[in-house]
C-alpha cells in the first residue's frame, strides 16, 4: 500500500491536506521504464463532462478546486472564452471530432449517431500514420453512436469498474453495462494503455474522456469532506454546489496523475495536450439545475487548456471568442498535417497559440439547444425526494454572441432576450425592449447562420429498452 498527500484543494482560505490510500499495481508509473519515442508529435485530448469554468480555480474561483489545471495552465495556454456549441455531451463531442455545429452532422442530442460519411480526428490521424485509443466515461459516449470512429481501441465497456450512478440515485435505471465509471477507473485504463499496450515506433492519439461532475454528485472519499459539511443540509443548493465542486476536484486530481504517468514515461515534451469542457452546468442560475435545456454561460461556456512543451509558449492567456469547431483544424495545423478536403465549420488557433497573429474579438459565437417538450425538475430526487419543483421546457433555442452582446430567442417559449456580457455577466438584465435594433440585426445574423447549417436529416440509432433506460437516468432521453 502506498499513502499518497494530496494537497491544494483549499478555498475561502483554508488549505486541505487530504491522504488518500492506493493500491499500487502493475501499471504503477514509477516503474515504468523509459524507452526511445517517435519523432512525430503525440496527442492527449481530455474532455470533463459538465464542468462549470466559473467553478475552476484555473480561472479564478475561490475554492482551490483545479490545482493541476493551474499547473497545466501555467506550463501551456488558458483560453477564457471558449464555447461549447450546445450543453449536451454527444453534440459537443462529435463537433470536436468533426468540426461542424451540432445543426451541420446532425447529433443534436445523445443517442443521434454521428454519421460515417463524416472523417473524424481520429480517422485522419490514424491515415497520418497515428495510433489511435480512447477511454471514456459514460454511456452517452458509447461506440454504438458513432463516436469511435478511427479510433483502433475504444474502451467504452465499464464491466466491474465503480459507477457514479448506485442503488442510491434513481434504483430504476441500474442495469447490467451501467452507466458509467468513476475517473480513477478511467485513469487506470488509460494509464494502462500508455504503458502496456502503446507501440513506441509511431506517434499516438489518447482521448480520454472523465464523467465525475455530471450529476448525481457523489464525490468519492475523502474528496466529500473538502467542501461538505454532511450535518448541514439548511441550505439545499449550496449543499449541491458543495458536492459539485467536490467531484471537479476529484476529476481535477485524476487528471494531474494521467499528467504524471505522461511525464515519468518521457513523453510530456514530445505530446500536445489539450484539456476541455464538453458543458457546464445549471445550479438553479437561470431556473435549471442541471444543464440539457440551458444555453446560459454557465452551461456553454468551458475550460480550455492547451500544452505544448518547447513549441507553445507558456503562461499565455488568449480572451477573444474560440468554439469547439476550432479544435479539429487547430490540433491538425499543430501537428503538421493537411486537413482533408471535407467541409468544416471552424478555424485554426494554431497562429494564435504560437504567438503570430491575434484572435478576432467580435467573432461570432453560435449555440443551441435542441428541441425540447418536458417538464425538468429542479431538485435530485435523492436529496429531496419530496419535491415536485420543475420548469417547463419546450421547443429549440438559437444563441449568438458577438463581441459584448448575447442575443437569445426561442420560438415555442417566447423567448427573445439580450444581454450586455460586460456589464451583466450573469445574464440578469433582459435588454430585448431597451435596444431592439440590436436584437434584430443578432436576430438576422443568427438567422443566416442557422439556415445555412442545417443538416439534410438525422441517423437515429436503434436504442434498445435497456439503452433507452440508460440514456434517460442521465437526463438524455425525453
Amino acid at each position: 500500500m502506498k499513502r499518497t498527500a494530496i494537497r491544494g484543494y483549499g478555498g475561502s482560505g483554508r488549505t486541505f491536506c487530504v491522504v488518500l490510500v492506493l493500491l499500487v499495481s502493475a501499471w504503477t508509473v514509477g516503474c515504468m521504464m523509459k524507452v526511445e519515442e517517435p519523432t512525430a508529435p503525440n496527442l492527449l485530448l481530455i474532455t470533463l463532462d459538465t464542468t462549470r469554468r466559473d467553478h475552476c480555480s484555473v480561472y479564478g474561483y475561490e475554492r482551490g478546486t483545479t490545482p493541476n489545471l493551474v499547473m497545466l495552465a501555467e506550463q501551456g495556454v488558458r483560453f477564457d472564452l471558449a464555447y461549447a456549441p450546445m450543453s449536451v455531451t454527444g453534440p459537443t463531442h462529435a463537433t470536436i471530432f468533426t468540426s461542424l455545429y451540432p445543426i451541420g452532422h446532425g447529433v443534436v442530442k445523445n443517442a443521434l449517431k454521428l454519421g460515417l460519411e463524416y472523417q473524424t480526428l481520429a480517422e485522419i490521424l490514424a491515415e497520418n500514420g497515428y495510433q489511435t485509443a480512447a477511454v471514456v466515461s459514460s454511456f452517452a459516449l458509447n461506440g454504438k453512436f458513432g463516436y469511435a470512429q478511427g479510433f483502433e481501441e475504444y474502451d467504452d465497456d465499464f464491466g466491474e469498474a465503480e459507477p457514479i450512478f448506485s442503488d442510491e440515485f434513481w434504483p430504476d435505471h441500474l442495469n447490467e453495462g451501467g452507466l458509467d465509471r468513476r475517473a480513477h477507473h478511467t485513469t487506470r485504463q488509460a494509464i494502462g494503455w500508455l504503458d502496456e499496450r502503446r507501440k513506441r515506433n509511431q506517434p499516438f492519439f489518447l482521448f480520454v474522456h472523465y464523467f465525475d461532475p455530471h450529476a448525481p454528485y457523489v464525490p468519492p472519499m475523502p474528496f466529500a469532506e473538502l467542501y461538505v459539511d454532511p450535518n448541514d443540509r439548511s441550505d439545499y443548493l449550496q449543499y449541491l454546489t458543495d458536492l459539485y465542486d467536490a467531484e471537479i476536484a476529484f476529476t481535477d486530481w485524476q487528471v494531474g496523475v494521467l499528467l504524471e504517468a505522461l511525464d515519468k514515461l518521457s513523453l510530456e515534451r514530445n505530446t500536445l495536450v489539450v484539456l476541455v469542457g464538453d458543458h457546464g452546468e445549471g445550479l438553479m442560475q437561470h431556473d435549471y439545475l442541471l444543464h440539457g435545456p440551458n444555453i446560459y454561460e454557465e452551461a456553454v461556456r468551458v475550460p480550455l487548456l492547451v500544452r505544448w512543451p518547447d513549441q507553445i509558449a507558456a503562461g499565455q492567456v488568449l480572451s477573444s471568442p474560440v468554439e469547439m469547431v476550432d479544435l479539429f483544424p487547430t490540433i491538425l495545423d499543430l501537428l503538421g498535417i493537411e486537413p482533408p478536403p471535407v467541409p468544416i465549420q471552424g478555424r485554426s488557433l494554431a497562429a494564435a497559440l504560437y504567438g503570430d497573429e491575434e484572435l478576432d474579438p467580435e467573432r461570432p459565437v453560435y449555440l443551441h439547444r435542441r428541441p425540447y417538450k418536458e417538464r425538468m425538475l429542479k431538485t435530485l430526487p435523492k436529496y429531496n425526494p419530496q419535491s415536485v419543483d420543475s420548469i417547463l421546457v419546450k421547443g429549440q433555442k438559437y444563441a449568438i454572441r458577438v463581441g459584448r452582446w448575447k442575443y437569445i430567442e426561442g420560438a415555442e417559449e417566447g423567448t427573445k432576450e439580450l444581454f450586455d456580457l460586460d456589464a451583466d455577466p450573469g445574464e440578469g438584465s433582459n435588454l430585448y425592449s431597451k435596444l431592439p435594433e440590436k436584437a434584430a440585426a443578432l436576430a438576422l445574423q443568427l438567422e443566416s447562420w442557422r439556415l445555412s447549417h442545417t443538416p439534410d436529416g438525422l441517423v437515429q440509432v436503434p436504442v434498445s429498452d435497456e439503452d433507452e433506460q440508460r440514456l434517460h437516468a442521465l437526463g438524455y432521453v425525453d
